[in-house]
């Protein structure tokens, strides 16, 4: 038992550690799955301080991880860790269970679980994943549920053996623990809050090709035409090139189908599409541009930081004039951009794109990524505006690396 309890501490530990890491680079990130989960239950009270809701979860996520593996506290410790995974298995299960339903809606589960707690099937929120590493692993809700059943099982064990866990330091040591890694991971998680991810799991990373991240390989058929042997009724599949070979006196023809050769491959990035006034498709041509072009990234501005977009107008006065380029895209509607363009004086184009597909580029309102033909050059969030200067430096960088 002895074994088994220092086992599951070392798990559970580690693992509360890196989750909690790891939600802890990407706190906006993690906030936006609190939205979702708040949008779920109808919890919209708890809405517009997810991000400081998020920091915390995540200082205490790596705090009691290192609790558990040292030793500390064990009796408020195993209660703290109990009640918090409890709290995520239910989460996980419901949205596992969920998905289910919305997967299965003529399933005599689903429909006798739908008459008697009376909900649609098909109008169930779908979530892909449930956050629990952020974009550094995808788990979907069911791995989340199975990983957090197993944590549970762990836990318990934890629990029930606590008080025969000693700790390895004295208490004023064990203090000195809490607060430092307290403030440590408070101090990382608000750092990559108002910049941005020290790590970044997103696909619009520095050195990223974003025209071969959002191309499709379709996937490619053949037709093949089915026989039946005249004497055993046995069916046989047959390519084109094959049929001159059929004995047309010992085979029936009987059908023909379509059969996947090559599945293909799915374009990672799915959702950045760009389209100008006239509603054409202009996003080959910007990812293709020849000259240096600059997004801008606010996905929302009416609660974008205006001292950034400020600062960004001061500091590339003559970027245009060089003859590079500036797009901004945004979810807000065009009414609403075309008016904050006039009001902050912007003498570049805006675009509406998906909210979700703009979330995904940067962690920043607004945020600033410089391309060159579809690679990413450099990114710079809200508080770090890039200046002429820091724009020339990072051109300069990639030219040097392109010509090696």
């Amino acid at each position: 038992m002895k074994v088994l309890t220092g086992t599951s501490r070392v798990f559970v530990g580690l693992l509360f550690i890196f989750s909690g890491f790891i939600k802890a680079n990407d706190p906006i990130g993690f906030s936006y799955k609190l939205t979702e989960y708040y949008s779920i239950f109808g919890t919209t009270f708890l809405q517009h301080q997810e991000v400081l809701q998020a920091v915390l979860i995540c200082v205490a996520e790596i705090v009691l991880g290192i609790c558990v593996l040292v030793g500390i506290r064990m009796k408020v410790t195993s209660w703290l860790l109990l009640g918090m995974i409890v709290f995520f298995t239910f989460l996980t299960g419901f949205t596992a269970v969920g998905n289910w339903f919305f997967e299965n809606p003529d399933h005599e589960t689903t429909l006798w679980w739908a008459n008697i707690l009376g909900f649609t099937p098909r109008e169930i929120y779908y979530m892909k994943d449930c956050g629990c590493f952020g974009d550094a692993i995808k788990l979907t809700p069911w791995q989340s549920f199975y990983k957090d059943l197993f944590l549970t099982v762990l836990i318990v064990i934890i629990f029930i053996r606590r008080k025969h866990i000693r700790p390895f330091f004295a208490k004023i040591m064990q203090t000195n623990l809490i607060l430092l890694f307290t403030l440590a991971s408070s101090a990382f998680s608000v750092y990559c809050w108002m910049y941005m991810p020290v790590i970044n799991y997103l696909y619009w990373d520095e050195g990223s090709d974003i025209r071969a991240l959002t191309t499709e390989i379709p996937e490619t058929k053949e037709m093949v035409f089915i026989y039946k042997n005249k004497a055993t009724s046995e069916s046989t599949r047959f390519k084109m090139d094959e049929l001159g070979n059929i004995d047309n006196n010992k085979f029936e023809f009987v059908d023909r189908e379509d059969v996947v050769t090559d599945p293909g491959v799915p374009a990672k990035i799915h959702d950045f599409f760009v389209k100008n006034g006239q509603g054409e498709d202009i996003t080959e041509q910007l990812l293709n541009e020849d000259a240096y072009a600059l997004f801008v990234i606010a996905y929302d501005l009416s609660d974008t930081r205006i001292k950034s977009w400020r600062k960004f107008k001061e500091g590339i006065s003559t970027w245009q004039d060089a003859g590079h380029k500036i797009y901004a895209f945004t979810n807000s509607e065009p009414q609403e951009f075309e008016n904050f363009r006039h009001e902050h004086q912007l003498a570049f184009p805006f675009y509406q794109l998906d909210r979700t597909a703009l979330k995904s580029v940067i962690r920043s309102n607004p945020g600033y990524v410089l391309m060159h033909k579809g690679i990413v050059v450099k990114r710079w969030s809200s508080r770090n505006a890039p200046s002429m200067k820091d724009l020339e430096k990072a051109m300069a960088k990639f030219e040097k690396k392109q010509n090696k």
